[in-house]
């Protein structure tokens, strides 16, 4: 304990004034530009265009006693019609609530009040929410956890895709949350407080899903107890808002929401900044079955790595298996069928747990590092996203560099496990445990 409290200011020291300065600088100009777009969005937002208005439909759909009717397209075209007249017209089309039944509930209050006052009553508690998971997140790091809050706050509003999620008013923001929680929970070791925050995360099942999947194959008993409970009580609650009848809908709803090309946001987006819109980018449409093919295979070796090496993070001799829970981010991004801009919210939390360790470890190579800081760089690079997903409607590279992080994470952390592979005793499995 002696030895670390005289380790910890010097790794805390690693973080100078001057990278301080330098951060600050560059996450202000972020954020001064986020405003601006902000400021430029202002009518859009009055007239119904960002994404709240479909959670705001969906409100008003529950408050009035239509639950079963959630995921009729006539019942959603109609309210959104009536409360944003001129936002679908330039949109185009409805934007659908195709999330899970139980998430419309948080909604519900929110039908009380006129959508201008709506939107920016959600938009204050989402702002709230992202300056929680920021406090909590910087409790729990040894040289980020040192450096200024108000750095943490740019670097929070900085960050694109947060940044997008808070202005489009998205529930991506609440899974950034829920995964700090699980990422504290792992911190101290309670495996089914873990599994229950994850869970908590399914109203963006996708963004959860691949994240799960190494926990089932190694059988992580009670990650997977926190994590199903939560899905049983999640899935009544759901039950009970939309009833049998829409319960029953709302797979093949989601399924043919992909599909609809009904819908103007499906061609308007580009490719989505994952494994899908790599492929899709390359292959032409007329081998769909192909690209279905190349996306599961791609998306299988992707899985299987992170089962390797999560795997090696149960080790007793494990070094910095917190970086296996940055690469479960990384690969849920890439791995998850539907991921947005938004939805790349969750790798704020895989950047910082890389950052701390590059900081702190002179176990990576030399090149290795200076991958990892480009693409860090990247992530953080506001411009590179509105080229990419404004301007261009190539998203996919995005996809790109995750792909390129992913693997070099992963190559680096298998290569600086300890060759001997011992189990680790019951009592500090759950120390290490992995999310």
């Amino acid at each position: 304990m002696a030895q670390a409290m005289l380790i910890m200011p010097c790794l805390i020291s690693m973080l100078s004034k001057s990278t301080c300065n330098k951060l600050t600088l560059w996450l202000t100009a972020m954020v001064l530009l986020h405003a601006f777009l902000a400021w430029r969005s202002l009518h859009a937002i009055g007239i119904g265009m960002p994404d709240f208005s479909s959670f705001y439909a969906a409100a008003v759909i529950l408050h009035d006693g239509h639950g079963y009717e959630l995921y009729d397209d006539r019942v959603q075209d109609a309210v959104q019609r009536s409360f944003f007249p001129i936002g679908m017209q330039r949109r185009g089309s409805i934007l659908p609530f195709y999330h899970p039944p139980f998430e419309a509930l948080v909604f519900i209050p929110f039908a009380s009040l006129p959508y201008i006052g709506a939107y920016r009553v959600w938009f204050g508690i989402n702002l709230i929410l992202t300056i929680a998971a920021l406090i909590l997140l910087r409790r729990n790091f040894v040289i980020l956890g040192g450096a200024p809050f108000y750095l943490w706050v740019l670097a929070g509003l900085g960050f694109y895709p947060l940044f997008i999620a808070l202005m489009q008013g998205q529930d991506s923001i609440l899974i950034v949350l829920f995964y700090a929680m699980a990422f504290v929970a792992f911190r101290r070791g309670s495996e089914l407080r873990e599994g229950a925050c994850v869970g908590l995360g399914l109203c963006k099942f996708n963004l959860v899903l691949p994240f799960v999947f190494p926990l089932v194959l190694l059988r992580r008993k009670n990650f997977l107890a926190g994590f199903f409970s939560v899905s049983l009580l999640l899935a009544l609650l759901g039950l009970a808002t939309v009833g049998w009848k829409g319960s029953l809908r709302y797979p093949t709803y989601v399924v043919a929401a992909e599909k609809n090309l009904g819908y103007a946001w499906i061609s308007s987006v580009g490719h989505p900044a994952n494994v899908r819109g790599i492929v899709e980018s390359l292959l032409p449409r007329v081998a769909p079955h192909l690209g279905f093919g190349l996306i599961a295979a791609v998306s299988v070796v992707l899985l299987a790595s992170l089962t390797h090496a999560a795997r090696k993070a149960f080790l007793t001799s494990a070094v910095h298996p917190e970086l296996v829970f940055a690469l479960s981010l990384i690969a849920t991004a890439l791995a998850s069928y539907h991921c947005y801009v938004h939805d790349l919210s969750i790798l704020f939390l895989a950047v910082l747990i890389v950052l701390e360790v590059l900081l702190s470890s002179n176990k990576f190579n030399g090149w290795s590092k200076r991958v990892l800081y480009c693409c860090i760089g990247i992530l953080f690079c506001s411009p590179v996203y509105m080229l990419l997903t404004m301007r261009y409607k190539h998203s996919e590279l995005i996809g790109v560099v995750l792909l390129l992080f992913f693997a070099v994470l992963f190559v680096e952390f298998i290569r600086i496990q300890p060759k001997v592979d011992a189990p680790a005793p019951v009592a500090e499995k759950s120390r290490i445990a992995l999310i």
